[in-house]
């Protein structure tokens, strides 16, 4: 009997140590892009890096879990729209999709892609312009522990 608990609790613990590890219990992207996000840096190909210290402004977007996004400058709502996230297909690469923001109200939307803290925007609009984010640290969304 002292066996059969012991093999019980075994299969037991490993049952909950596998349902853990289970991908559902990491964030979906959409999940991964709710939170504060401060600007670094934006790039255009041609043209030199802007960041807060060149142009004097700090930048923030908050995305939350009903879908609106907030935008702020220097610590002003300057605007604020509705969002949904859509997958979009890629022609020639590697992953065959990547995820886009529509805003709802502009005639915009931006791909995008959160890795560990760090949140990648790039204008779908045809331009070749570069967006970098970083995660504000009282933001309450988790990040994936692998995550850097």
């Amino acid at each position: 009997m002292n066996s059969f608990l012991r093999q019980l609790f075994i299969t037991g613990g490993a049952a909950v140590f596998l349902a853990a590890c289970n991908r559902d219990s990491l964030p979906t992207a959409e999940e991964q892009l709710v939170g504060r996000w401060e600007w670094v840096e934006s790039s255009i190909v041609s043209d030199p890096a802007l960041t807060p210290a060149v142009t004097g402004h700090r930048v923030r977007i908050e995305f939350d879990r009903r879908g609106r996004a907030r935008f702020f400058e220097d610590g002003t709502l300057r605007g604020a729209a509705a969002y949904s996230v859509r997958r979009a297909a890629r022609s020639n690469a590697k992953n065959k999709y990547r995820h886009v923001i529509i805003y709802r109200g502009y005639q915009s939307s931006q791909y995008y892609l959160v890795s560990g803290n760090r949140l990648y925007l790039q204008d779908a609009n045809g331009k070749l312009s570069n967006h970098q984010y970083i995660r504000v640290a009282n933001s309450t969304t988790p990040v994936a522990a692998n995550a850097q």
